[in-house]
């Protein structure tokens, strides 16, 4: 039996250590805290006390805490020496879109250019989704790759499950011996640690014109959420709301009885250059502008977009996209809408997924807030203000820890 002490500025530095040292199989024998007047550093410290089994016919391997920013689809593999390693690819969506921005032509109306990246873009991805990703070679315990494998079930990509689990074990005292309910709550923890919603204080903090601009994919549901943003009355506060509607076939019945219902005033504004008259117009309303739903790879399409956010010059470009899609076709989708760099998603359609856990995915990869959950047809019931408890109860439901 090998007793040695370990110090770091918190609890779980110290365990990091001690495994860095002898491995996941140490035995927590005491902790203490050093008060900062007893440190050469002057600063606090954490003090613990591990033992581990000397056995000389089995040399404990070294444990190396996860790398959490490991680049989705690599994994640890020896290379002959004969052959060098092959560069990784630039595979990362994060990357692929910044790639993907930094070529934006001058004029959106240069489509071959920018679809030439999507159909890139689709390949990479497609080979990712044949990729496995493959544990450290220490293996991960039996519950911290259940926990792994019901976040995957839910919708979370397999890159972010990896990350959050990994980084359960580097913070769990318990290590390998962790139950089940210790995992998820630290997956919770972490998950909730990540989430960021929209801030609408700097909405409702002021009375100014505010413009937002809807934009999305047919049928996501641009046009429900705005009637269910303006009807929120935790949204945008006491504030006078204007819609406006640039749909090619006018306003849908839908928005017409809501204007009548809710008194929320609708413009129906086909031309940019009516567009333009409404926005000199306004005061200090919030304007939200409703797009025209098409697919986001028609000929053009951007390029009408361009031409509305010149002609309103919207505070805030939120992206709507729905969950029940496939992740792949949101990560593709979300690709060529962040030419128009959103400021914020709504997530719409809730009640249409078994897989909630993708609204954790798309935010992550996206690096964008979340301004609003929509989880049912009715306008003034079924929307949600963005809060991870809400999205993780979804996807832990029946595993209360």
């Amino acid at each position: 039996m090998k007793v040695k002490t370990f110090s770091g500025s918190s609890l779980p530095e110290a365990i990091v250590k001690a495994k860095q040292e002898f491995g996941d199989n140490i035995i927590l024998l005491e902790s203490k805290e050093i008060s900062a007047g007893r440190t050469k550093s002057g600063r606090k410290l954490v003090q613990v006390t591990v033992s581990v089994d000397e056995r000389p016919s089995k040399t404990p391997k070294p444990w190396t805490p996860p790398s959490i920013n490991e680049v989705y689809g690599q994994s640890k593999t020896t290379t002959s020496a004969r052959q060098p390693a092959t560069p990784p690819k630039k595979d990362h969506f994060n990357q692929m879109i910044q790639d993907i921005l930094a070529k934006k032509p001058k004029e959106l109306n240069q489509e071959k250019q920018i679809l030439s990246e999507l159909a890139e873009l689709r390949d990479q991805i497609s080979q990712l989704s044949e990729q496995k990703v493959q544990e450290p070679e220490d293996g991960l315990p039996a519950f911290y790759s259940d926990v792994k494998d019901d976040l995957t079930e839910k919708g979370v990509d397999e890159k972010l499950a990896s990350k959050v689990v990994k980084r359960a074990y580097q913070m769990s005292e318990n290590g390998a011996e962790a139950g089940k309910a210790e995992i998820v709550n630290l997956v919770k923890t972490e998950l909730h640690r990540m989430f960021n919603p929209y801030n609408f204080k700097k909405i409702t903090g002021n009375n100014n014109k505010r413009v937002i601009l809807l934009v999305g994919a047919t049928g996501v549901g641009k046009t429900t959420s705005a009637m269910k943003l303006a009807a929120h009355q935790e949204i945008f506060g006491k504030r006078d709301v204007l819609i406006v509607s640039t749909d090619l076939y006018g306003p849908s019945e839908a928005l017409k009885a809501f204007s009548k219902m809710n008194g929320t005033t609708v413009l129906e504004k086909k031309r940019v250059d009516e567009l333009k008259s409404v926005m000199e117009t306004v005061k200090d309303e919030v304007v939200l502008v409703d797009t025209p739903g098409q697919s986001p790879f028609a000929p053009n399409y951007l390029s009408r977009l361009e031409e509305y956010m010149k002609a309103v010059k919207p505070n805030d470009v939120f992206l709507v996209l729905s969950m029940n899609s496939d992740l792949k076709d949101l990560y593709l989708s979300a690709a060529l809408y962040m030419l128009l760099k959103p400021s914020a998603i709504v997530l719409t359609k809730f009640d249409e997924t078994a897989q909630p856990g993708k609204a954790f995915s798309i935010a992550n990869e996206l690096n964008l807030p979340i301004a609003a959950i929509g989880d049912g047809k009715r306008i003034f019931i079924d929307t949600q203000l963005p809060q991870a408890d809400y999205v993780l109860d979804k996807i832990f439901e029946g595993n209360r820890a």
